[in-house]
């Protein structure tokens, strides 16, 4: 297969979508308020506080996608099993009903406005204009994942070159480098994860950019020597991206 990327000055770029494009963190924090409330409401004679709720919805929420990886499910879910916890430890008898609210109001997460961090159309836009090829490599669920970039109108810019891992590792970014025929010397990952978008990417010998998300989510911080050379940097807007790869392209 003919290697991709290999014309002076242009490179092969996959971005990562939820809180690197658009937001995502925030809209999950605050359906999970909205379920902390009404635990504490539920479970009120026992005293139990929204920061105990939400530590325990975290601590299973995060055991399940390391079986599961980003099921649809696994958001919801964690919140019924925070409910069979805490029934269980103050004996109070789960109401089927209850349980049911509560896997439905997860579920609301995946109909939110999703919303686009500032300067990303520009961004894209400009490195598409300069020759750069633009591919998106998300986690999550297929349908839910391009309905996400069909809201925002991303697609435009990615055509074909959209990619959704359920577990979104170094074995899925190897697949999608093997099949796209990526010259790996001129491809970069950008992206807010250090777990599922910059660890990945310096297993697999390509470059990568940490651009910090707003809000940080447990699961994502992994420790990565982040900005210590030209193939692994950190910037503080996903609108430096274009400057950040012209100056490299000086310094060569």
């Amino acid at each position: 297969m003919t290697e991709i990327g290999t014309r002076t000055g242009t490179l092969n770029l996959l971005f990562d979508l939820d809180d690197t494009l658009i937001h995502c963190n925030k809209y999950f924090d605050l359906v999970i308020d909205q379920f902390a409330d009404l635990l504490e409401t539920w479970f009120a004679s026992h005293r139990l506080s929204k920061e105990d709720i939400k530590k325990k919805q975290l601590e299973l929420d995060l055991a399940g996608i390391h079986v599961h990886g980003f099921a649809a499910e696994r958001f919801p879910e964690s919140f019924a099993e925070t409910y069979d916890h805490y029934s269980d430890m103050f004996g109070r008898d789960p109401d089927p009903e209850e349980r049911q609210r509560l896997l439905d109001l997860g579920y609301t997460v995946y109909d939110s406005e999703f919303e686009l961090y500032p300067h990303v159309v520009d961004t894209l836009s400009r490195l598409r204009s300069e020759g750069h090829l633009l591919s998106l490599y998300t986690g999550g669920v297929e349908n839910i994942q391009r309905a996400k970039v069909e809201k925002v109108n991303l697609g435009p810019f990615f055509g074909d070159r959209i990619f959704v891992a359920q577990h979104k590792n170094a074995e899925a970014l190897e697949r999608i480098l093997t099949t796209m025929g990526f010259d790996r010397s001129r491809t970069w990952m950008i992206g807010n994860s250090l777990r599922t978008d910059i660890a990945p990417a310096v297993a697999c010998g390509i470059g990568a950019v940490y651009i910090p998300p707003l809000s940080n989510w447990a699961f994502d911080l992994v420790d990565i020597p982040v900005g210590e050379s030209e193939r692994l940097l950190r910037l503080e807007s996903i609108s430096q991206v274009p400057a950040a790869f012209a100056g490299l392209r000086q310094h060569r």
